[in-house]
């Protein structure tokens, strides 16, 4: 079908998709399971599988992901030539594929680990197992071609997502339907968001100083920098004292850190502010998915929301499988129920 109908068909399905995903106060149910048994019979239409419980949750993420990129797929593949930008979002899944192949090779295994196929959308050869340079020959990933020392990877890790980065950053300059500025917009803000996160997990959980942060940090330019348009908001706080509350009151995101009591000891707290984003972010994916029908911003939402929904299952799995406090696992799943059903801006 032409472009136009198949941006109306893909829209009126993601709805459909979306008016039954565990998100926002339909995520409770998930951690109103009482068993992982529960959980599988309320996610899947199929037979709960007669495995381990620690297999059941592993089962359980696994096949949620794969529907999900299962979904997806089936609305790309409605258009004849879907742009570059939400064709590239499903690269993450190549890349975890990729670390998980290289860790296994890196500890010594001869069995293929399980992946996430991603079927037509694939660059990677599996079938080049357990050849590292074979699986990534002729892709985006082609230089890495050897098996890593175990001292390696996270190194190796950090270029993989620093390249998915600059790629969907290049990505939004082929976005076709008039919608640029508006990806543009969400992806600076969200991966700026992430950035800065990142930087405030590794100055207040590793003591990491400035120069460190920075060495740490995803770019879309040359290299990190204050310039770059994911860089600035962690450039901000590099030099803040993380135990001066009157410092961080006067910050563009004060709203969002934990809370301070007059006359106690104060620190930021990295989870909190995070949490308080994810609910920014799920408030503000949903009102763009519908503010902005029949684009290439209907794909994007709906794979951020489908993302979050993911987010919430794995908590919840790991939940029954720990016997953890349910109000504590959607705490950190970002599951806000008695705000999500309102926008949030700034």
């Amino acid at each position: 079908m032409d472009k136009s109908g198949a941006a109306s068909y893909v829209y009126a399905k993601a709805c459909g998709m979306l008016g039954k995903a565990y998100v926002g106060k339909n995520a409770v149910k998930l951690f109103n399971a009482k068993s992982l048994s529960d959980l599988w019979a309320l996610i899947f239409t199929e037979p709960v599988p007669v495995v381990p419980e620690m297999l059941l949750a592993n089962q359980i993420e696994y096949e949620a992901v794969k529907r999900f990129v299962s979904q997806y797929s089936h609305l790309l593949e409605n258009y004849t030539s879907p742009d570059s930008f939400p064709v590239e979002l499903l690269r993450r899944y190549e890349i975890e594929n990729l670390k998980v192949f290289a860790a296994s090779l890196s500890m010594g295994e001869t069995k293929a680990p399980r992946i996430v196929d991603i079927g037509n959308y694939s660059v990677l050869d599996y079938s080049g197992w357990p050849d590292l340079s074979k699986i990534t020959k002729d892709s985006p990933f082609e230089w890495y071609n050897a098996v890593p020392r175990i001292a390696e990877r996270q190194k190796l890790d950090y270029a993989l997502d620093l390249q998915e980065i600059k790629n969907l950053w290049s990505a939004l300059n082929h976005v076709s339907d008039g919608t640029k500025d508006v990806l543009v917009d969400f992806f600076r803000e969200i991966y700026s968001i992430k950035n800065l996160l990142w930087a405030l997990r590794l100055r207040v959980y590793y003591n990491f100083k400035k120069e460190a942060v920075e060495e740490n940090l995803f770019y879309v330019g040359d290299a990190p920098s204050k310039s770059d348009p994911i860089c600035a908001y962690a450039y901000e706080i590099l030099d803040w004292d993380l135990d001066s509350f009157p410092v961080w009151s006067k910050w563009r995101f004060a709203e969002y850190l934990n809370r301070h009591e007059e006359g106690e000891v104060w620190s930021i707290a990295p989870m909190v502010v995070e949490q308080n984003f994810r609910y920014f972010e799920a408030a503000k994916t949903k009102k763009l998915f519908h503010q902005y029908p029949m684009t290439d911003v209907t794909l994007v939402m709906f794979f951020r929301i489908k993302q979050q929904e993911l987010d919430c299952i794995r908590a919840a799995t790991e939940r029954l499988r720990l016997n953890a406090d349910k109000n504590e696992a959607m705490y950190v799943a970002g599951v806000k129920p008695d705000a999500l059903e309102h926008d949030i801006e700034r």
